[in-house]
């Protein structure tokens, strides 16, 4: 396979930028492969090849700063000017064949978002996993709660390549385990502002810009790129996993690019971040795709979102998501641990106490998986600490199947006007395994939301969605609790800057389940009797 390496692309501001052109083995299809990428290209060379010997031409972008390109890299954002050097340049060669096909895994399918922007009449497929168009969604959860161990992993990444440019791929790799266990020990400290100091030897300005728009709703607004979802291609192909932090977005994503008239196709399978590429059913879905791109013509006839449903291990084809024939069902929290669809009665609150300083641990979820963290894992650690709550129904006479978005409305009151809110949905089995299968997390301010007159919040927390079936016998559970360390960054409860906070503070917190102020755990249900 041949491969033409540092092509040089000059911008209108004179920067350089760097890419690779690999050459289709066998007949050409016509197709170019755009990837754009902040990382170092070698690293996806392996994908690139598999496009290339299905008949398209790789072109592998080196972004501005990175891997031998010109410029400043930011951190998240892609240089507009830098797309029209690009497009030109490629367009230019005699090799272009007039269709362009767009890749991108993570950081570099977000690229995608930000090519959305530039009119390019041959972009006809955009194939994009784990790719948020708006960063809030998944790094920056509702009130501020920034998911400090992805964050600081990919300061980690980006950094050490730069440090090491010559390094092979497979040390890459290793760098990035050992950057992801020193980002977990760099968030035991403060303050936060110096964690890229302690983790890579240096400030890294886009990390401290995070930092400093902790609160700044513009800045964060201008790295949200759904607005772009009309400029994207005809065709979308999107795909995340139920143990993603990129799942918020993409379902989002979808749900924009459907508004805008795109046929649009939604893979969600039982992954976190990035683990979808290697699953074999995932790319035989891509490259149908790929293939009614090459040749113009619209993709198989399948049903436009395709989930895996967990608990009985099956791939299920759905018309939409969210899917009809789930209706919402309202489980209340009750006294002494119960959840039912009953309501609760009259009953005192339920009482832990969160302390910074002994963060409740993170188990499993949406984080990197570099060091085996990420995903479903077992929860009964988790859940015989002081400080989480556990709310659990009866076994279930019948198979109950939720898909669909997930909600939890807490009535919470507490001893500090800063403090967090964490809510997990699990699923008990007989031998008592509690096993996470979505969460949430929400950060409260002085007023953000209101008390009433007892002193009591009304939360609700997103846990985003699930496809999942309870089994006969398994039970529900909700926790509740106020942290997730290291995955998410700890409230210290003074509402001091996130860049300097160094005072920790614990809270008192009191979760009401009476009539009066009643906390539900809504999901999108079905009882199935006969299967």
């Amino acid at each position: 396979m041949r491969v033409d390496r540092n092509l040089p692309v000059v911008t209108t501001d004179g920067t350089t930028l760097l890419v690779d052109h690999i050459h289709p083995s066998g007949k050409a299809t016509g197709v170019v492969v755009w990837i754009r990428t902040p990382y170092e290209r070698k690293q996806i060379a392996s994908m690139a090849k598999r496009f290339a010997r299905r008949g398209a031409d790789v072109l592998i972008e080196a972004i501005r700063g990175t891997d031998g390109s010109g410029g400043t890299f930011d951190g998240m954002s892609y240089e507009p000017d830098d797309v029209a050097a690009v497009l030109g340049w490629l367009r230019a060669q005699p090799w272009f064949g007039g269709a362009i096909v767009t890749w991108g895994l993570s950081a570099i399918g977000r690229a995608s978002w930000f090519l959305a922007g530039t009119d390019i009449p041959q972009w006809r497929l955009a194939i994009l996993q784990d790719a948020p168009s708006d960063l809030r969604d998944g790094l920056v959860l509702p009130g501020s709660v920034f998911a400090g161990a992805v964050m600081l992993g990919y300061v980690h990444t980006v950094e050490w390549q730069a440090d090491h440019p010559r390094a092979s791929t497979l040390r890459g790799m290793a760098a990035s385990v050992l950057g992801a266990r020193q980002a977990k020990r760099v968030l035991a400290d403060l303050p936060l502002g110096t964690a890229d100091r302690r983790l890579v030897g240096r400030p890294v300005p886009y990390f401290q810009e995070w930092l400093d728009r902790e609160h700044d709703d513009g800045y964060w607004k201008r790295l949200d790129l759904r607005t772009n979802a009309t400029g994207m291609p005809d065709l979308v192909h999107l795909a995340t996993g139920w143990h993603d932090f990129c799942l918020p977005s993409t379902l989002a994503d979808y749900t924009a690019l459907r508004a805008a008239g795109k046929r649009a196709r939604l893979v969600i399978g039982p992954w976190y971040h990035g683990r979808g590429a290697v699953d074999r059913s995932y790319r035989a879905d891509v490259d149908t795709w790929l293939d009614a791109a090459a040749h113009g013509c619209a993709p198989p006839g399948h049903a436009p979102v395709r989930v895996h449903v967990g608990g009985v291990d099956e791939w299920r084809d759905l018309p939409d998501w969210p899917p009809p024939g789930y209706p919402p069902t309202e489980w209340h929290l009750h006294p002494d641990g119960g959840l039912s669809t009953s309501p609760a009665p009259d009953s005192p609150p339920d009482r832990y106490r969160y302390d910074p300083a002994d963060p409740t641990p993170a188990v499993g979820g949406a984080m990197e998986n570099w060091d085996g963290a990420a995903g479903a894992k077992d929860n009964r650690d988790l859940e015989a600490r002081h400080d989480v709550l556990t709310f659990t129904s009866d076994a279930l006479a019948a198979d109950l199947e939720v898909i669909g978005p997930i909600t939890a409305t807490i009535r919470l009151r507490s001893t500090l006007e800063h403090t967090d809110l964490v809510a997990r949905l699990c699923d008990v089995a007989p031998n008592g395994r509690s096993t996470n299968l979505c969460d949430g997390a929400r950060r409260l301010r002085p007023g953000d939301p209101a008390p009433d007159a007892d002193g009591v919040r009304t939360v609700t927390v997103d846990l985003t969605a699930t496809a999942h079936r309870f089994r006969a016998g398994h039970r529900l559970r909700l926790q509740v609790g106020s942290g997730a360390h290291p995955r998410l960054v700890r409230n210290t409860g003074t509402g001091e800057p996130l860049t300097t906070a160094t005072t920790l503070r614990a809270a008192e917190q009191e979760i009401f389940h009476d009539p009066a102020h009643p906390s539900v755990l809504t999901l999108p249900a079905a009882e199935i009797t006969t299967r």
